[in-house]
C-alpha cells in the first residue's frame, strides 16, 4: 500500500516544476498574472463572438457585392446601417486599448524593483547564494514574459475583431492613434516598452508610488515621442498632380502634407483669399495655381508601419534593460 501511494506520489511530481528564484518570483506575481489572464481570455471570448455576429451580417445583407460601389444609394445605406451596427461601438474598446500598456508599467512594472528595494526583503534572497545579475533576470523576465503573454493574446482579439469591420467599412481612418495603438503587434511592442520603463525607473527611484508616478509621466511622454516619429518609420509618398484642387492622394491614405502648384510645377503658397470666392478654381488659376501636391502614406503601410513602431518600442526596451544592467552594477546595495 505504501509503495503504491510513493509510487502514485512520484508521479504527481513528473513533469517541470518552477523551482527556486523562478518559483518565488511566480508566487510573488501569479495573482497579477492570473487576473490579466482571466481578463484577456474573457476579451478573446468577446472579440470571437463579435466576429461571428460582422461575419454572419456581411453576408446576410450581401455588403461584399459593395466593394467598389460604396457610393450607389443602396451600398450606401447598408454600409452606414453597418458602420452605426459594428463600427461605432467598437470605438470606445479601442480608445480603452491605449491604457492597456500604462496598465502593465504602473500596477506590475513600477513595484517589481522597487517594493523589494523599500521594503529591504531583498536582501533575504542575497542570503540564499543568489548573485545580484540572476535576481535581477529572473525579476525582470518573468513578468515580461507574463506581459507579451497578455498582451499578445488581447492583441490578437481585438486586431480579429476589428479587421472584419474596417475591412467593410472601410480603412479611412487606420493611422488615427486609435485604432493603430488598439490592434496588431504594436499593443505588445508598447506593454513591453512601458513595463521596462518602469522597472527601471523602480530600480532606480527605489520608492514603490514615486516608480508608478514617474512611469506615468515618462510613458506618456514616450507615447508622445512615437507619435511624432511615426509617420517617418516609413518612406513617405509623394505625388504632384496638375488639373486639380484636391490632394491627389488615394481616399484611405493618410495625408501628411499637402499643397498647390503653379503651372511649371513648382510648390506655393497657398492662397486662402482663395476660398471665400464664389468659383474657387478660377480663382487660382488666376494666380498661376493649376495643380496640387500631397505626401502620404497609403493603407497599404498599415501593417509595415505598426511592425516599425513595435521595432522602436523594442529597441528603447533593449536600452532600458542595458541602463538598468549598468546601474545595478554600480549600485550593489
Amino acid at each position: 500500500m505504501s509503495t503504491g501511494t510513493s509510487q502514485a506520489r512520484a508521479g504527481v511530481r513528473r513533469g517541470p516544476r518552477l523551482r527556486g528564484l523562478i518559483w518565488l518570483i511566480w508566487r510573488q506575481n501569479r495573482t497579477a498574472f492570473w487576473i490579466g489572464l482571466a481578463a484577456a481570455a474573457a476579451i478573446a471570448v468577446y472579440a470571437i463572438v463579435q466576429h461571428q455576429h460582422i461575419a454572419a451580417a456581411v453576408t446576410t445583407q450581401h455588403l461584399d457585392a459593395c466593394h467598389g460601389h460604396e457610393n450607389s444609394t443602396p451600398c450606401l445605406t447598408d454600409l452606414l446601417r453597418f458602420e452605426q451596427q459594428y463600427q461605432s461601438p467598437m470605438r470606445r474598446p479601442l480608445q480603452a486599448m491605449l491604457l492597456l500598456p500604462f496598465l502593465f508599467g504602473l500596477f506590475l512594472g513600477g513595484p517589481q524593483f522597487a517594493q523589494e528595494l523599500e521594503s529591504g526583503t531583498y536582501r533575504t534572497v542575497a542570503t540564499q547564494s543568489v548573485t545580484r545579475m540572476r535576481w535581477f533576470v529572473a525579476k525582470l523576465g518573468v513578468p515580461l514574459a507574463m506581459t507579451v503573454i497578455i498582451s499578445g493574446v488581447i492583441a490578437a482579439a481585438t486586431t480579429w475583431w476589428w479587421h472584419p469591420v474596417v475591412k467593410t467599412a472601410g480603412f479611412e481612418f487606420w493611422h488615427m492613434w486609435y485604432p493603430f495603438y488598439a490592434v496588431g503587434p504594436v499593443v505588445v511592442g508598447l506593454s513591453v516598452l512601458l513595463y521596462l520603463l518602469g522597472t527601471t525607473l523602480g530600480l532606480i527611484l527605489r520608492r514603490t508610488v514615486l516608480a508608478m508616478g514617474a512611469t506615468l509621466v515618462t510613458g506618456a511622454g514616450l507615447f508622445t515621442l512615437l507619435e511624432w516619429v511615426r509617420p517617418h518609420l516609413r518612406p513617405i509618398h509623394t505625388v504632384y498632380a496638375q488639373h486639380t484642387s484636391e490632394p491627389p492622394a488615394p481616399g484611405t491614405a493618410w495625408l501628411l502634407a499637402d499643397g498647390p502648384l503653379s503651372t511649371d510645377g513648382r510648390r506655393v503658397s497657398d492662397l486662402t483669399e482663395c476660398y471665400a470666392q464664389t468659383d474657387f478654381r478660377q480663382c487660382l488659376s488666376s494666380h498661376g495655381i493649376t495643380g496640387r501636391w500631397a505626401e502620404y502614406h497609403p493603407v497599404s503601410d498599415l501593417w509595415p508601419l505598426q511592425w516599425a513602431t513595435t521595432g522602436l518600442s523594442l529597441a528603447l526596451g533593449a536600452a532600458l534593460i542595458a541602463l538598468s544592467v549598468w546601474w545595478i552594477r554600480r549600485n550593489p546595495a
